[in-house]
Order: structure tokens, then sequence, then C-alpha cells
């Protein structure tokens, strides 16, 4: 009886232990998958402000909002086919829009928003990040020397853009701070 008691005992011990080990591996391998898609989500944002033309009006456009006490900016920018639409298959130039929008289940998602320049099509939607709980960008004005949440310059670009994020379980938001190209295209063509 003693015997079967011990037994049982190291069976419930060794259990609990490959149960924890196998969740530890579980949230590991989910924190490690997120800061993958926050480290390519950034370097995307990086390119893309970097692209810019500082010759095409309305290069960058950004608007603030909040939707139920949750800050769900806006980052637009104009883009052609390739990395800025992430995808190849497209002709002239794109509006690209970043923001969150709300999925079924209450949870939002950070994804683009494409529309052709003409608006012949309708919008479509490409998700990027899941499990977002809010969004917010701002923009260095150089001349003012400060940080402002809506960007409506049509004939400059700001400095600097700074894009927040904040995932759940995360508390602290995940925060890149962009420089935004000052080149102008070569003469023939846009950027």
């Amino acid at each position: 009886m003693l015997a079967v008691c011990v037994l049982a005992l190291v069976g419930t011990a060794v259990y609990r232990f490959v149960a924890t080990v196998l969740t530890a591996a579980q949230i590991s391998t989910a924190a490690e998958r997120d800061r993958a898609l926050d480290t390519a989500f950034a370097a995307y944002l990086r390119r893309q402000m970097l692209a810019l033309s500082s010759r095409r009006a309305e290069a960058i456009h950004g608007e603030p909002h909040r939707f139920g006490g949750v800050s769900c900016d806006e980052l637009r920018w104009i883009a052609r086919p390739g990395s800025g639409l992430l995808t190849r298959h497209a002709a002239g130039e794109w509006n690209v829009t970043l923001t969150a929008r709300q999925g079924d289940d209450g949870t939002y998602e950070l994804g683009l928003r494409r529309q052709d320049v003409e608006a012949r099509q309708t919008p479509g939607w490409l998700p990027l990040l899941p499990g977002v709980r809010g969004f917010e960008v701002r923009y260095f004005d150089a001349g003012r020397r400060e940080w402002l949440e809506k960007w409506t310059e049509a004939q400059r670009l700001p400095a600097l853009v700074r894009v927040k994020f904040w995932r759940a379980p995360a508390l602290r938001p995940y925060e890149i701070v962009l420089p935004v190209s000052a080149k102008t295209p070569p003469r023939g063509g846009a950027a």
C-alpha cells in the first residue's frame, strides 16, 4: 500500500512537472512569435517611411481616432506595387492606410486598408498584427519642434513618425520612432 502511494505521488509530481514545462514552452513560443511579428512590422514601416517622396503632395497623412476609449489612429501614405502594398500584382499608385479595426470577437487587429488612388476599386483589408489593444501615431514637426497628433501638411513631410501599439497581455506599448525620407524622386518618375 505504501509503495502504491509513493508511486502515485511520484506520478503526480512528474505529471505536474511535464505540464508546467509544456505550458512554459507554449508561452515562450507565443512570445517569440509576437516579438518576431513586431520586429517585422517595424522593419516594414521603416522601409515605407524612407521611401516617401517629399515632392509628392499628400505623400503622408494622419488622423487621430478613439473608438470606445481605445486609440485607433490612422497613418496613410501613397505606395506603389511591391513592398509598400505587400503585393506586386497591382498597377499604379495606391493609398495605403495603416489602422486598427475591431474583429467579430471584440479584439482589434492592426492592418492595411489598400485602395487605388483613383478609387476604382473597393478598399481591401490586409491584417498584419492580431491582438492589438490600441494604436497611436504622432508626427514630429521639425519647424515647430513638437509632436503632433495629426499631420495634414500636403506639401511637406514630418521629420519623424512615432508609432505605438499595445498588444495583450503586455502593459507597455511597443514603440517605433521612424525617420521620414526627405529625398526627391528621380526625374521622369514617381517614388
